[in-house]
Parts: C-alpha cells; sequence; structure tokens
C-alpha cells in the first residue's frame, strides 16, 4: 500500500525501530543514488553512440557554454546527457521541497506525500528524466551548466558540514564511553580510525596529483589540491589547540 498509497513503507516492518521520516530519507537517497548510477552510466561509449538518436539532442552543438566553436557533439554527447539528468534529479527534489513547505510532523495531512506513494514518485521521476531528453538543445546546456557549478558547491559545502558534524559526534560518543569505561580501548579505537581516515586522505591527495596534475602546467588543479591539503593541514593542528579543545 506504500507504492500506490499513503500508507507507511513496507521497509518499517523491517526496522520496527525506525520512524517513518528515517525510512523515507533512505528511499530518496536510494532516488539520489540511482540518479547518479544513470549519470554514470550516460558517459559510457556505448551509450553515447545511441544519443544520437535523440531529436534536437545535438542542435547547438557548435558552441560550448555560449563560445562559438568547432566541436562535434559526439565529443561531449554524454556529458550533455549527464546535465539532462541532473536536471530531472534536481526538479524532482525541488517539486517535493516545495511540497513539504512548512510540514513540521507526520501528523500533517501532506506527510503522506513524503511517506508514502512511492510507485507514483518513481514514475514522476521516470517521466522528468524522460522529458529532460528532449529539451532542445540550444542554450540549455549553457545555462544549466552555471546552475551547475552553483548547486555543486553549495552541494558539497552542506555535504562538508554534515561530515565534520558526524565527526564530532563520533569523537564525543567514544570519548564519553571511554570516561564511563575502558578508556584505553576506546582511545585506542579512536587513534585507529583517525589514522585510517587521514591516510585515506593521503592517498586521495596523491591519486589527485597522479590523474588530474601534469609534470608541465596544470597550474589551476595543482593550485587547488595545495590549497585544499593546506587548508587541512591548518584546521588539524588549530583542532587540538588548548583553547578550541
Amino acid at each position: 500500500s506504500c507504492l500506490c498509497g499513503s500508507a507507511p513503507c513496507l521497509l518499517c516492518g523491517c526496522c520496527p525501530s525506525a520512524k517513518n521520516s528515517t525510512i523515507s530519507r533512505l528511499l530518496f537517497t536510494f532516488f539520489l543514488f540511482l540518479g547518479t548510477l544513470v549519470s554514470i552510466i550516460m558517459i559510457i561509449p556505448g551509450v553515447e553512440k545511441e544519443l544520437h538518436k535523440l531529436p534536437g539532442f545535438c542542435e547547438g552543438s557548435g558552441s560550448v557554454l555560449g563560445v562559438q566553436t568547432k566541436v562535434d557533439c559526439s565529443s561531449f554527447l554524454g556529458h550533455k546527457a549527464v546535465y539532462r539528468m541532473g536536471f530531472a534529479m534536481a526538479a524532482f527534489f525541488c517539486l517535493f521541497a516545495v511540497l513539504m513547505v512548512c510540514v513540521r510532523s507526520s501528523k500533517d495531512p501532506r506527510a503522506a506525500l513524503q511517506n508514502g506513494f512511492w510507485f507514483f514518485k518513481f514514475l514522476i521521476l521516470v517521466g522528468i528524466t524522460v522529458g529532460a531528453f528532449y529539451i532542445p538543445d540550444g542554450a540549455f546546456t549553457s545555462v544549466w551548466f552555471y546552475f551547475g557549478v552553483v548547486g555543486s558547491f553549495l552541494f558539497i559545502l552542506i555535504q562538508l558540514v554534515l561530515l565534520i558534524d558526524l565527526a564530532h559526534s563520533w569523537s564525543q560518543r567514544w570519548l564519553h564511553n571511554a570516561e564511563q569505561g575502558s578508556a584505553k580501548g576506546w582511545y585506542a579505537a579512536l587513534c585507529t580510525v583517525t589514522f585510517i581516515f587521514y591516510a585515506a586522505s593521503i592517498a586521495a591527495i596523491v591519486l589527485l596529483y597522479i590523474y588530474y596534475t601534469k609534470p608541465e602546467g596544470c597550474t589551476e588543479g595543482k593550485a587547488f589540491i595545495s590549497i585544499n591539503l593546506i587548508l587541512c593541514l591548518i584546521v588539524s593542528v588549530v583542532s587540538i589547540l588548548p583553547k578550541i579543545q
């Protein structure tokens, strides 16, 4: 009944301790993951060739971001498809964000739209996605590029805040457990996890230098990676200062 009606999702039966709102967040996250997966599929060479069959998909391909240039449409066809998939996902989530304005509890009648009707939500997402691929190119790609730049920056910024909050809560909980029980065990676990995360970060930075820079040139890429590394080091040092603690 949760697929075609307002009843809570059947996943609540598998997770009786979870709230309807929590299950809804997980399902919306699944939709986001599904859209990301489709975007990855769109840049596979074999799929890119099939996109040529869509009418109007290569119209205006003589320009990239408003700059007239001779570029073969096939060279960035997959990226155009990713922009359209991103547009569909943004439109889908913005639609439900507007529908849920001022809804503060599950007792609100509109909360049923949030926690149920998943089959119809999937159909809406598919419909918006299909429609997005039939939008004539024209200035769409150029305009949506700027929306993508701003939206990506805000998304990453919010993501960073949430990750920092998660790490802080995680650390505080383990420190509290250390004060209540076996201190050595909890401190050892915290140090181990911290070491793993720093090692993973260093490995990621090395990979960024290897795959996204070259010995000659790529100054902009090197600058961004280096600035990010320096900021991480500064924050790491500042976070252990006595006044901050």
